[in-house]
């Protein structure tokens, strides 16, 4: 945790062109929204009619819409499979070119076991070699923040650094041989779920204070449970804190084995949901798409250490998948799961997505313009396409 400070400093050494702004008769909010159809594949020849914009709940004006491109996912014009031209109106790409993308990698190192973690650094790796020579990209391994490096256009030095990326993930011991879903269960006062433990674990033991110990580890565990959220996120927020001060749009590509957070409609316990909210405010300061990718690998880990598949697997997982798909709602990211696959084919779904976007110009009412935080959402006159973009802006006083 002591290197968070260093990578913000190092983070604004990166060249970094500034955002891109708008010239018309009144001043207009610059925001970045991507959008992709059913397939993830860019949607272009939109213009601002196609756009609904709120801010605070309240319908705002766009003015003006410019889609950026970068080429990569792109058919070209003229022939069998082109791409239609945009209908009259509709944004087009400029003829210059858009300002260099900023990637930042950040694995989750306690999230993986050491196989697992290799995987996610070769795909990582891969998926380095795809960008373009002029796009930045920039590592960063949470919590501990050991393997950092600030965005940079050498591609080969960022790859050495991902290479010293560790895995340390530490399963805590359970007497009671306490699964993820029971240790939420039984701490937040499930009785059904302490019977069936306490029938498979004292049953036959002969100690009359088992049933209480069993709640007395399953609260222990909790607690460890909700340290690993408090970790992860603290760790998340440093780098995002360090890249506010990072000039225009940056990507953050968030690479983890699992969050862990209560999928229980009551009960507080190992619920990361309060604690993520507070990520939303710097995310919208640091102008960020967050892209989640989810490799989860923990059906292959049954295998191995039972030597059979628990019943429970499936719940287990999707634990460890609610805190990821929690940031990745309250971020207004996107998020891919990779079940024990090759993860080449998330990276690869980013680099799609991060291959166009559009910018938008917004009109703000004089009451946005406080300084303060306020919530936007970006909505497309569209079915079946998904819409990233920033969840709060803050406009300065005039």
């Amino acid at each position: 945790m002591n290197r968070i400070p260093s990578l913000a400093a190092a983070l604004l050494l990166a060249a970094a062109p500034q955002q891109k702004t708008f010239k018309a008769d009144v001043e207009l909010v610059a925001v970045e929204a991507t959008i992709v159809d059913s397939k993830n594949a860019p949607v272009e020849g939109l213009g601002p009619a196609d756009f609904d914009v709120t801010i605070s709940g309240h319908a705002r004006r766009v003015l003006k819409a410019e889609w950026l491109t970068y080429g990569t996912e792109r058919t070209a014009q003229g022939g069998a499979g082109a791409t239609p031209a945009p209908a009259a109106g509709a944004a087009v790409a400029p003829a210059t070119p858009p300002p260099a993308r900023k990637y930042i990698i950040a694995i989750d190192e306690e999230s993986f076991q050491p196989a697992a973690v290799l995987a996610a650094k070769t795909a990582a790796e891969r998926f380095i070699d795809k960008l373009h020579a002029e796009d930045y990209v920039g590592v960063y391994a949470y919590p501990t923040g050991k393997a950092n490096m600030a965005l940079s256009q050498d591609h080969a030095a960022v790859k050495k650094v991902l290479a010293g990326v560790n895995a340390i993930r530490h399963e805590p011991y359970s007497q009671y041989h306490l699964q993820p879903h029971e240790i939420i269960d039984i701490a937040n006062g499930d009785k059904e779920a302490l019977g069936a433990v306490v029938d498979r674990e004292c049953r036959d033991s002969g100690n009359p204070m088992c049933p209480s110990q069993v709640v007395t580890e399953a609260n222990g565990l909790a607690g460890y449970l909700e340290l690993e959220v408090t970790r992860s996120v603290e760790g998340l927020r440093g780098l995002i804190k360090g890249l506010a001060r990072v000039p225009g749009r940056k990507i953050l590509v968030l690479v983890s084995g699992g969050l862990y957070s209560s999928d229980r409609v009551v009960g507080r316990r190992v619920s990361s949901v309060s604690m993520i909210r507070t990520l939303t405010h710097d995310a919208g300061a640091a102008n960020l798409e967050l892209y989640v990718l989810h490799l989860d690998w923990s059906f292959i880990e049954s295998f191995a250490e039972a030597n059979t598949l628990a019943t429970s697997y499936y719940r287990n997982s999707d634990i460890a998948a609610t805190g990821l798909e929690i940031m990745a709602g309250e971020l207004g990211g996107d998020v891919t799961r990779v079940r024990g696959t090759n993860p080449d084919f998330a990276f690869n779904q980013v680099l799609t997505k991060t291959s166009s976007y559009y910018l938008l110009g917004v009109e703000p009412a004089d009451e946005d313009r406080d300084g303060k935080a306020h919530p936007i959402k970006v909505k497309v006159k569209r079915r079946g396409v998904e819409v990233l973009s920033r969840t709060e802006v803050t406009i300065p006083p005039k």
